[in-house]
């Protein structure tokens, strides 16, 4: 038992501390610069859209304002079964060259995205979420990469306004700052197997079409890491949009379903896990996804472990501790109906984090479905109404 409490110990350790610390110093590998230069290949902007009538006329003048040859760029967007304004609003910007894919009934976003980019024809793919907005350079930063015939798909990160209104926001603000920092090391070192789903693009020689509830944003890039190419992140890509699972139990359910998803793709290609086949690539994918998804049952190991020893001294301070962090969670639950924020906000997202791990894993292993796509937007003040208002990323 104390063998195995502290395994566990050692594993959670490892995800969160460790690992990051095993990238810092070069151990997985060093720093691999990419070859950039102006390049302007043809590129399809593919945007899926369902019921966006909120933010697509915005997306589609931000689009066609990028600082990139208008000749060497065609725009596609797929609408989902929308019953909104959605179609009608893309329909007008059919003479600047904007083409609508319309499906009547919902197929899910992997088969919007697999329909588009059957109808497109350039040479860069260019994916991008429908209320995220670039800086007018956003696109030619991201092409400059593909000078670098080793790079397959380029990503960028978003700066999001709004995490500050909650402590559900504030906390994922906090968290997307070490998942970017973690995402810039591995690409760094040619070890990043995942991206962004508001933009990225990707070589149209390395795509596979999508299977269905896998998410685009990690089945992609595994795809093109397999094929012996790089994903890479340009941070010099701005691009903004906002928080919409503000609340515990929506950001539990875009949880819950990303990790359902990206374990369903890691899972069909799951060569990529063998280290005599990627190498230090494997390592990272074991360290930063399908560990850190396991964390829960681990954590779960540690407070079972810890009560069949809780005889011994040592072991009752450890179950003390971890019965006053779980109670600190529960605490700040109660607390948020009341106050705005509370100290014990962090051990609440840390939990519903790891909650929504534990769901999405047992899900994937049942063959569940997640649910449909659904995509949530605001109207009215919190939209962004100007790339100006892109700030550059921290």
């Amino acid at each position: 038992m104390i063998a195995l409490f502290w395994a566990c110990v050692a594993i959670i350790a490892y995800v969160y501390f460790g690992y990051p610390l095993l990238l810092a110093s070069g151990v997985l590998g060093r720093r691999r610069p990419v070859l950039k230069r102006r390049v302007c290949p043809t590129i399809s902007v593919i945007i899926p859209a369902l019921n966006e009538e909120w933010v697509i006329e915005e997306k589609l003048q931000n689009v066609l304002a990028l600082d990139y040859p208008r000749d060497r760029v065609e725009v596609l967007v797929g609408s989902d079964g929308s019953d909104d304004r959605t179609e009608d609003i893309v329909r007008l910007y059919a003479p600047q060259g904007v083409r609508l894919i319309a499906h009547s009934q919902q197929q899910g976003k992997s088969a919007t995205q697999n329909e588009l980019v059957a109808h497109s024809s350039g040479e860069i793919l260019l994916f991008t979420d429908a209320d995220c907005l670039l800086s007018r350079d956003a696109v030619s930063r991201v092409v400059e990469n593909f000078a670098d015939p080793r790079v397959g798909l380029v990503t960028a990160e978003p700066v999001y306004l709004n995490t500050g209104e909650t402590d559900v926001g504030r906390n994922e603000g906090l968290y997307w700052r070490y998942e970017t920092w973690l995402r810039q090391e591995e690409s760094d070192r040619g070890l990043l197997a995942m991206a962004s789903g508001w933009l990225f693009a990707a070589r149209r020689s390395l795509w596979k079409p999508l299977g269905p509830d896998v998410g685009d944003d990690f089945a992609l890039p595994l795809q093109v890491a397999l094929q012996g190419c790089r994903n890479v992140i340009e941070q010099r890509a701005h691009l903004v949009t906002e928080l919409t699972q503000k609340q515990i139990r929506s950001m539990l359910g875009m949880k819950m379903r990303i990790v359902s998803k990206d374990l369903r793709g890691l899972l069909a290609n799951k060569s990529v896990l063998n280290p005599l086949k990627t190498g230090p690539l494997a390592i990272a994918l074991f360290s930063h996804k399908l560990l850190r998804w396991l964390i829960p049952y681990f954590l779960v190991g540690v407070l079972v472990t810890n009560l069949f020893l809780i005889s011994r001294p040592l072991y009752r301070v450890t179950m003390l501790l971890q019965l006053a962090f779980y109670l600190s969670a529960l605490f700040a639950a109660f607390l948020r109906k009341r106050w705005e924020w509370s100290p014990f906000s962090v051990s609440l997202s840390f939990c519903v984090v790891n909650l929504a791990a534990l769901i999405g894993t047992l899900h994937c292993a049942a063959g569940r479905r997640v649910g449909r796509w659904k995509p949530v937007r605001q109207a009215g003040p919190g939209r962004v109404h100007s790339t100006a208002s892109c700030p550059p990323n921290p």
